[in-house]
């Protein structure tokens, strides 16, 4: 039906005709309809469907033959126009003069992501095609170098820099393969990456400027699909965390200069700014690609540095604002989940103040509604208190293979004596909220139980003790038999097997 309506109003009898008038439509819209917002808006989503390779079908019966739906595009007259010109002289909505805002700029993600899909179809391992392709980026970079080694017109580099921020971003976003993001990094590195750090210095206080390019380096810390595997002999793991480590430290001490900002400015001005970089540096952590142990190895001080600028941020938001802004929380917590899995010897190191802060963030998140939030919470008690059992089940051995791990589970250990209300205040919780509320992610709430057991006996007799005698006499026998059914056959380690029991 739709392809005999489609032959009756446009003339149009097969699907390459018919992805041939859309992508003309599509192209003249971006030509000649720069301007107006909802038609680029809609058209570039169009686009972008289009790019994600839907299957399209042939004929209307009922058993469908399936193209490649993006192998035919990439032969059509438009798609190799857009690939082969993709500059403001052809898209207006691509330039970056006054008449255009800076919010307008954001729309250039989603045309990059979707032309690179493209791009990708047949790029293969084609250097020569892919430096083509990128060539309008590469004349934008060159010309903002010249602006800052000149007279530097301030407002037209900057607004370069967010094009090319938004591009580049949507460019990352598409390449999931290690050799396409190779091609990229080599192509960004060393030179133009230090342009976008110059940036972050300059206009720290302009959120329009600095989120683009923070956003773009979370995109390029993502090892998506595995595509970061760089080869053996390669160093560009280490170098990619570095640079990500400078712009992080670079943002987190600038902004901090703002000093006391007023409710409404707080998150636009700071907070937003500090989730990004909280959500880089957990994907650079977690992304399985650097070896941290280098850094200290070879006395570079890029991943001491990057773990203090976390701390640094951290103490200057309030526990309030951690869970009232849900971008925010959502990149803390799996970033301190991220922490605490790998890196227990610099939680270790921190100042009582600071542990203090960070386990009462984790004490509060447990209660969050987000799930997000309350299980990266009960993941990182789980491995705070795994850490702090096996230091204490190891404490009497004293070989010399454990002295410098006896030495900041020590710290730690001492940190717990003298604060002992903390891990009791979260075994109450998480008991209260097993027995009283709807537990809607029970296995994480039951990872670090065992572990505030055994840590905490006779806490545990007496919390036990109070929730059984806080129910009605009906219920009493009932819950003591609970807890008498929780304990059984359990042993005093934390092997997989007795926490599974």
């Amino acid at each position: 039906q739709v392809y005999a309506r489609m032959s009756e109003v446009l003339g149009i009898t097969d699907d390459n005709h018919v992805l041939e008038t859309f992508m003309t439509k599509i192209v003249t819209n971006l030509k000649y309809r720069g301007r107006c917002e909802p038609v680029i808006s809609r058209t570039l989503q169009f686009l972008n469907d289009l790019s994600v390779g839907y299957p399209f079908y042939s004929d209307t019966s009922l058993t469908p033959a399936t193209y490649s739906l993006l192998k035919k595009l990439v032969k059509i007259e438009a798609v190799k126009f857009m690939l082969q010109n993709h500059t403001s002289k052809h898209f207006p909505f691509l330039g970056v003069s006054d008449n255009y805002s800076l919010s307008d700029l954001r729309c250039r993600t989603m045309f990059y992501t979707a032309l690179t899909r493209l791009l990708m179809v047949d790029l293969g391992e084609d250097e020569d095609e892919f430096e083509n392709f990128m060539l309008p980026l590469t004349v934008s970079f060159e010309s903002v170098t010249q602006i800052f080694n000149s007279s530097f017109e301030q407002e037209e580099a900057k607004r370069m820099l967010i094009g090319l921020a938004r591009d580049l971003r949507g460019i990352a976003f598409a390449l999931n393969t290690k050799t396409s993001y190779t091609m990229l990094f080599d192509w960004i590195y060393p030179a133009y990456i230090s342009v976008l750090q110059r940036a972050i210095e300059l206009w720290y206080r302009e959120p329009a400027c600095t989120t683009p390019i923070l956003k773009l380096m979370a995109e390029f810390m993502q090892n998506r699909s595995q595509r970061l595997n760089f080869d053996v002999s390669s160093p560009n793991g280490i170098l990619l965390f570095r640079e990500a480590s400078k712009m992080i430290c670079t943002y987190g001490n600038q902004i901090l200069s703002l000093g006391t900002l007023s409710k409404d400015q707080v998150y636009p001005l700071k907070l937003k700014g500090i989730s990004i970089c909280y959500s880089a540096l957990k994907s650079a952590l977690c992304g399985n690609y650097v070896s941290f142990g280098v850094f200290k190895l070879y006395g570079d001080n890029h991943f001491d540095n990057v773990l203090q600028a976390f701390v640094k941020m951290l103490l200057s938001v309030s526990h309030s604002d951690l869970l009232q802004y849900r971008k925010l929380s959502q990149s803390y917590y799996p970033l301190l989940e991220c922490v605490t899995q790998d890196h227990m010897s610099f939680i270790t190191s921190l100042e009582p103040r600071v542990l203090i802060y960070i386990l009462t963030s984790i004490s509060e998140g447990l209660t969050a509604i987000d799930t997000i939030v309350s299980s990266s919470c009960c993941a990182s008690l789980d491995y705070i208190v795994t850490y702090l059992f096996k230091h204490i089940a190891k404490e009497g051995k004293k070989t010399l293979r454990c002295r410098e791990i006896s030495q900041d589970g020590q710290r730690l250990f001492n940190f717990m004596q003298q604060n002992p209300e903390v891990l009791q205040q979260m075994m109450s919780i998480l008991m209260n909220t097993i027995i009283f509320e709807d537990c809607r992610n029970q296995w994480s709430v039951s990872r670090p139980l065992l572990g505030l057991i055994l840590l905490n006996e006779k806490y545990f007799s007496e919390l036990r003790a109070t929730l059984i005698n806080s129910q009605p006499d009906s219920k009493r026998e009932v819950l003591d038999q609970c807890f008498r059914n929780l304990m059984e056959g359990v042993e005093q380690n934390l092997l997989v097997k007795n926490r599974d029991r």
